[in-house]
């Protein structure tokens, strides 16, 4: 099993299935700076900036240097001596990228989007499940520095996109029933975000809802108008009137045709009159609408 490093969370480290002890504020710092940029050098000076911060003193470089030998002694009876290793201006950690759970993450949402692509559906499924479960809460929880916020803030991201692109893969498998508690989970907790939104009307449609799906809707409208001043988008107003007029286009295809998590048959994720739903973060940030 070898030496892991997991960020998804509070950082933690593991030596062939067992943790190994990290404390200290600037040693967490310093070693998910460093696991972020895995296989790639972190001058000193970013690192002096991003831990130190503010109260960077005359004896910083001389402190980075303890962490860093500290963080080696822990690090080298499972990996060697060259696990983290000096380079030109700053610091490289040696250990492959898929043993970080942040890169293992990346690369299995990455195999997952490209086994859909090729209508490898079971394999899709298995390889979303996978990314996910690494979340242990939110990444980088606890660092309160302001690089680390936002470190963690477009991890958050790559989650929910993740998600959502999973539950894109479950509808078109006729998982619908099964996704709608997914989704109101979801959505309770990012309100404002539309896509859910949308896949949770379509699911709630294909369930035999379509009050439930209009409710949705609804609730969208005054979130975003509450909120953001602003009406929801035009994939969702489309949707509202494709559940209205109970539109064929919402309903799965013909058995045959269906893709499912045991068939390899490349899905689809609305119906092709209502346009794949794309977040609208500029009109949020811009407080407008098209």
């Amino acid at each position: 099993m070898g030496l892991e490093i997991k960020i998804l969370g509070p950082c933690e480290i593991a030596a062939n299935g067992e943790p190994a002890v990290l404390a200290g504020e600037r040693r967490v710092g310093v070693m998910t700076r460093l696991a972020l940029s895995a296989g790639q050098p972190v001058p000193a000076k970013q690192l002096l900036a991003q831990v130190w911060g503010e109260s960077t003193a005359t004896t910083a470089g001389k402190q980075l240097h303890i962490v860093v030998s500290k963080l080696r002694g822990l690090l080298s009876p499972h990996q060697g001596d060259d696990v983290i290793a000096t380079v030109s201006g700053g610091y490289q950690l040696n250990l492959p990228r898929e043993r970080i759970d942040v890169h293992l993450f990346s690369l299995l949402a990455r195999r997952a989007r490209a086994a859909r692509a090729q209508g490898e559906i079971a394999t899709a499924d298995g390889l979303f499940e996978r990314a996910l479960a690494l979340w242990r809460g939110d990444a980088l929880a606890g660092m309160t520095a302001s690089w680390a916020e936002v470190e963690s803030a477009r991890l958050e991201e790559e989650r929910l996109t993740t998600l959502e692109d999973h539950v894109d893969l479950r509808l078109a498998a006729g998982d619908h029933h099964a996704v709608v508690p997914v989704l109101t989970a979801h959505v309770e907790a990012n309100p404002l975000r539309e896509r859910p939104r949308a896949q949770l009307m379509l699911a709630l449609y294909r369930a035999s809802r379509p009050s439930e799906a209009l409710a949705v809707y609804r609730e969208t409208r005054r979130a975003m108008a509450d909120e953001l001043g602003i009406e929801p988008g035009t994939t969702l107003r489309r949707l509202q009137q494709a559940v209205l007029l109970r539109d064929p286009a919402l309903d799965l295809d013909a058995p045959a045709q269906r893709a499912t998590l045991s068939k390899p048959v490349i899905p689809t994720e609305l119906p092709a009159d209502i346009p794949a739903f794309t977040a609208r973060s500029t009109e949020i940030a811009t407080g407008c609408t098209t």
